[in-house]
């Protein structure tokens, strides 16, 4: 028998043999469990380690805002140190000057009323005597 005859006669045979031991006996569904087994530490590993490296990440994002809006708010006390510097003013510049007593609305103007724009501390006008310019003349008036 020649070499080519053989091969043409054992190849199916042994090809055959191959899938039903790998398929119909579990060998090939075991070689699998065992791969996934080697391989799910390495996978839950390499998750840990990524969910460390993002809260580290996080972390130095966080710290870095933060250093950022502390030179942000540097920047702008000493512009405003500097304005009032140049004017001349310093730390006095509302000196003297009163609070509004209750403000309104930008758009509309002064709170709305018929005293709405008077200042609640203004006295007013003086109403005692108009009784005494009257005299006992009230009672027949009314």
């Amino acid at each position: 028998m020649k070499r080519s005859e053989l091969k043409t006669i054992l190849k199916p045979l042994i090809k055959q043999c191959v899938k039903e031991t790998l398929l119909e006996e579990g060998v090939l569904s075991n070689v699998i469990a065992e791969v996934v087994r080697g391989v799910s530490p390495a996978l839950v590993e390499n998750r840990e380690t990524g969910a460390q490296e993002s809260l580290k990440q996080q972390k130095l994002l966080e710290q870095q805002k933060h250093q950022i809006e502390e030179e942000k708010y540097r920047r702008m006390k000493e512009q405003k140190r500097k304005v009032l510097d140049a004017t001349g003013f310093g730390d006095e510049i509302f000196k003297g000057v009163a609070p509004l007593a209750e403000s309104g609305d930008p758009g509309t103007g002064p709170s709305p009323g018929a005293l709405g724009s008077t200042d609640p501390a203004d006295p007013g006008v003086d109403i005692s005597g108009i009784m005494a310019l009257g005299g006992h003349k009230w009672k027949n008036l009314i």
